[in-house]
């Protein structure tokens, strides 16, 4: 049997139990809970959160489970420093899925007029969205050419009972699936998958590669067995079989409703949205279901989904183009997709700009990339700043490309277009005559043995 959500939140409560907390305060469904994660955020606790009694809700609601690098690191069973490492070891082979008969996710069957969207705890984050939105929602489809099927993040709004707005704003795979559905004058069929272990989420919605890549085998890879999986009641399409709750439906062809607005991974309250519509066939849950949700906005959760895959993503690409980099890091700061930090060790000149020209080619959003040498730690970002500071000077170290293609959320961009700018914070390979403060390694070493805390 696959490893579900609730054995992961068993596991952190028993090995990191500082990294939970299970709120029994009676909250309401709309904003409060946003709130009691933003406050605790800002004093620099960042723990998996257990809603266990909020208004009108029959599931307890679970927020926050990867609210910080240390669960990545956690649910992947290393350390910090190894993420990127086991990352990409993970997601180099296939592990194809096993279908099972029965599972837990049949529990509780609803169809046809027993459909009631409203009924699950699904919680509405700021003042100005749209409505509740379901944010943890993996949704999954096959190619309407080919029957591969993907499995992506997409913001759904419900709507009424049988109602999800869905916005594609991506434009990767399942838009490139609606739109070739839709010229055949078809619906496409997919299943929304909320709450499931991190390492299914890392496998399947955070993953990305080629549009011709299953992304059950990339989860079976993850987890280190295969998926396993099991049929939907009305579409035909095949969900993780330890989920918590499973929505099955179509997206409808030339059908546009009006969707949003939701606070974004920007901090801001995003208009933008594709309008699309998500017709709702059925739902199964788990008996007792744990609903899980995203925190959305500018929080620690949303942007860290963003970053922390890109960075192996990233590091990949470079390491081919310039096989001195070292470490890639896309920091909160910079919403976790417009600002990239990357160290190397340069051995040439020019070396940095190359970097830096590929970074903004492999990701489109980038708008700010630092190169740095490599005593410079980049998931520390006063380091960062600190070299930026010592080791630049801006007329020979700093350049701007206008007119690039940017990130449509970004809303200082000119309908998606944004200005590019690289910056060199390396230091020059000749006439440096600085030294930098430094101890002895074994001193290091040994004081870090004395400390305890």
């Amino acid at each position: 049997m696959n490893p579900d959500l609730r054995s992961f939140i068993d596991r952190v409560a028993k090995e990191t139990p500082g990294d939970l907390l299970v709120v029994k305060d009676a909250l309401d469904l709309r904003y409060e809970p946003t709130a009691y994660v933003d406050e605790l955020a800002k004093r620099g606790r960042h723990p998996v959160f257990i809603f266990e009694n909020l208004k009108e809700a029959k599931f307890s609601v679970v927020t926050n489970v990867l609210g910080s690098r240390k669960r990545y690191a956690f649910a992947l069973g290393t350390t910090e420093d190894k993420i990127m490492t086991e990352w990409l070891s993970r997601s180099q082979r296939f592990i194809p899925p096993r279908i099972v008969k029965e599972a837990p996710i049949k529990d509780c069957v609803w169809k046809g007029a027993e459909v009631d969207l409203t009924s699950l705890p699904v919680l509405t984050h700021f003042r100005d969205d749209g409505g509740p939105y379901i944010t943890s929602g993996i949704v999954v489809a096959r190619d309407p050419d080919t029957g591969i099927r993907n499995a992506s993040f997409h913001r759904c709004q419900v709507k009424n009972r049988d109602t999800l707005g869905i916005s594609l704003h991506s434009r990767r795979h399942l838009w490139d699936y609606q739109r070739r559905a839709e010229a055949k004058g078809q619906n496409l069929e997919v299943a929304v998958i909320i709450g499931c272990h991190p390492l299914i989420h890392f496998g399947t919605g955070l993953w990305r590669g080629p549009i011709d890549v299953d992304e059950y085998d990339i989860a079976g890879s993850f987890l280190g067995e295969p998926l396993e999986l099991i049929s939907c009641e009305t579409v035909d399409l095949h969900v993780p079989a330890q989920s918590e709750v499973i929505v099955e439906g179509e997206i409808l062809a030339g059908v546009r409703e009006d969707e949003g607005p939701f606070g974004e991974f920007t901090g801001y309250s995003s208009h933008n949205s594709t309008r699309h519509v998500l017709k709702v066939k059925a739902i199964t849950h788990r008996r007792n279901a744990i609903f899980q949700d995203i925190v959305a906005g500018f929080s620690q959760e949303h942007n860290g989904m963003l970053a922390i895959p890109a960075e192996p993503r990233l590091m990949e690409v470079l390491a081919k183009v310039v096989p001195s980099v070292r470490d890639v890091s896309y920091p909160f700061s910079g919403t976790c997709r417009f600002h990239c930090y990357v160290s190397m060790k340069k051995v040439a000149e020019g070396q940095p700009k190359t970097a830096i020209f590929s970074a903004f080619a492999e990701d489109t959003s980038l708008k700010l990339v630092v190169v740095v040498d490599e005593d410079i730690d980049v998931h520390r970002e006063e380091e960062v700043l600190w070299a930026v500071a010592t080791r630049m000077q801006a007329d020979r170290g700093v350049f701007v490309v206008p007119r690039c293609m940017g990130a449509m959320l970004d809303p200082s961009s000119d309908a998606g277009l944004t200005a590019k700018m690289g910056i060199d914070a390396t230091l020059p390979l000749t006439g440096w005559k600085a030294k930098r403060c430094t101890v002895p390694e074994d001193a290091r070493a040994r004081v870090k043995d004395l400390i305890k805390y």
